[in-house]
C-alpha cells in the first residue's frame, strides 16, 4: 500500500537527534514497520529551529519505502502572528503546484492543522477519488482568535472567515476523520455536519518507548547532579516541554514561595525569559532549559509527580495532551490545570490530581495533602502506569490507526 502523509510543524528522520517524534514520524515508521511505502509531505521550513531544512522544494530518499518532500516557504520567528499564516498560504501555494502530476497514493492521511495546506491537499485527493483520514490536532482557526485582544475578537472572526470556510471545506470532503480525544472527535463531526462512521478514530499521541545505552543514563544522571537535582527522598515537581502562551504557571510560582517543595521546568520557548525573571529568587525552581529525552527519563526517575499547567482554555478541554501520556509512561501521579474531559480522565483512573488555575493555592493544598497521606503517590503512581500500558501503548495505538488506513485504501 502506498501511503501520503502530510504534516508540518513537526520533526522529521532527517532532523537533528534528540528532538521528540510526533505524528509524522510514528506513523511513517510504523507503516513502514508493516510493510508500506510512505511518502511524507512536509515543510523545508522546520518549526522548532525556525530554519529551513534545505532552502527549496527538494525530494528526499530517506530509505527504501519512505520518501520526504519538503515544500518550501518564507518561515516565521514566532509561533503566533500574520508571519505564520503567510507562511502557511506559500507552502500551500507551492504544494500545490508539486502535487501536479505526481503518482496517486492509495490512501493519504493529512495533518490538521495547519489549514491551508490540508486544504489544498483535501480538494486534489477529492478531485481523484483517493480516501484520505483527515487528523485533526487542534481547534484552527479557533485558537487563531487569541492573538487578538478579546475587545477585538468579533471583528477578527470576520476577518477569518476564509479560514474558516477553508476548514469547514477540509472537514467535509474527508473519507474519514482522526482526532486525538473522543470529544475533539466528536466537534470535528460536527463541523463537517455528519455522524461517526466505521472508520472514524481516536489515535492518541503516544510515542514508542526509547531505549538508551548505560552511558546516555550515566551521562544524564551526571547532568541533574550538576544541576543539584539530586536522587533523594525530595518531593519533586517536574514539567518537560516547550514553554509558550498555552501554559499557566502562576499555581506552581505560589507553592514554590509557599514551600520547600521542588520544581525542575525543563524546555525553551517564547515565555521561557519571563519565567525565569519570575522565578529568579526561588531556590526551589530549577530552569535547565532543553533537556534530552535521556535526561528527561532521569528526571522522571528522580521526580515525584509530573506536571501539566495548561492554561483554561476551551480546545485543550476537549484533549488529552502528550505531557499525559509522558507521565503514564513514566509511571508517574499527574498534576494537571486543565478542566472538561483531560480532568475527568485524571479522576475516573486515579492517576492524579487536579487543581484550579482561578484558586492559586490549589497546587499546594493538592501538594499538602500528599504530604500528609504519601502512600497515595505510590498508589496513583502504579495506576498511572496500568492506564498506559492498557489504553497508550504504542503498537496497540498505531497498530489500530494502520489498520483502519488499510480499510480505507480497500
Amino acid at each position: 500500500m502506498k501511503v501520503w502523509i502530510l504534516q508540518t510543524g513537526e520533526p522529521l528522520q532527517i532532523d537533528a537527534s534528540g528532538l521528540r517524534p510526533m505524528r509524522a514520524i510514528n506513523l511513517s515508521n510504523a507503516l513502514i514497520e508493516h510493510g508500506h511505502q510512505v511518502v511524507l509531505w512536509s515543510s523545508d521550513f522546520d518549526h522548532f529551529s525556525k530554519k529551513k531544512r534545505i532552502g527549496r522544494n527538494s525530494v528526499i530518499q530517506y530509505s527504501p519505502n519512505l520518501e520526504i518532500r519538503l515544500i518550501s516557504s518564507r518561515g516565521y520567528m514566532s509561533h503566533v502572528g500574520f508571519s505564520r499564516l503567510f507562511d502557511h498560504g506559500q507552502m500551500a501555494f507551492n504544494l500545490r503546484k508539486e502535487l501536479k502530476d505526481q503518482a496517486l497514493p492509495d490512501v493519504a492521511f493529512i495533518g490538521y492543522p495547519p489549514i491551508e495546506p490540508a486544504w489544498i491537499m483535501t480538494n486534489w485527493l477529492a478531485k481523484r477519488n483517493i480516501p484520505m483520514m483527515l487528523d485533526v490536532k487542534d481547534a484552527w482557526p479557533e485558537v487563531l482568535l487569541r492573538a487578538f485582544p478579546r475587545y477585538f475578537q468579533k471583528v477578527a472572526r470576520v476577518l477569518l472567515t476564509p479560514y474558516f470556510l477553508m476548514m469547514k471545506s477540509t472537514f467535509r470532503k474527508s473519507t474519514a476523520m482522526s482526532s486525538i480525544s473522543e470529544p475533539f472527535l466528536q466537534w470535528s463531526l460536527k463541523l463537517a455536519r455528519r455522524t461517526a462512521r466505521e472508520l472514524d478514530n481516536v489515535s492518541f499521541l503516544t510515542s514508542p518507548i526509547e531505549e538508551y545505552t548505560q552511558e546516555e543514563l550515566n551521562q544524564s544522571q551526571i547532568f541533574w547532579n550538576s544541576k543539584s537535582v539530586l536522587d533523594t527522598d525530595q518531593i519533586r515537581c517536574f514539567y518537560v516541554g516547550s514553554l509558550t502562551e498555552t501554559l499557566n504557571f502562576d499555581g506552581i510560582i505560589y507553592a514554590a514561595q509557599n514551600s520547600d517543595i521542588e520544581f525542575v521546568i525543563a524546555g525553551t520557548g517564547p515565555t521561557a525569559k519571563a519565567l525565569q525573571e519570575l522565578t529568579v529568587d526561588l531556590p526551589n525552581v530549577k530552569m535547565p532549559g532543553w533537556i534530552s529525552s535521556a535526561q528527561a527519563k532521569v528526571l522522571a526517575e528522580r521526580s515525584t509527580f509530573m506536571l501539566a499547567p495548561y492554561a483554561t482554555l476551551d480546545d485543550f478541554s476537549m484533549a488529552l495532551p502528550n505531557k499525559f501520556l509522558d507521565a503514564m509512561k513514566f509511571s508517574k501521579p499527574l498534576l494537571t490545570s486543565i478542566p472538561g474531559f483531560a480532568a475527568h480522565f485524571v479522576e475516573e483512573n486515579e492517576i492524579g490530581s487536579v487543581y484550579s488555575n482561578e484558586n492559586l493555592p490549589s497546587l499546594l493544598e493538592v501538594l499538602k495533602q500528599y504530604e500528609k497521606h504519601p502512600e497515595k503517590i505510590s498508589v496513583k503512581a502504579k495506576n498511572s502506569g496500568s492506564a498506559y500500558q492498557d489504553l497508550f501503548t504504542f503498537d496497540g495505538v498505531y497498530g489500530e490507526l494502520i489498520d483502519k488506513l488499510e480499510q480505507l485504501a480497500d
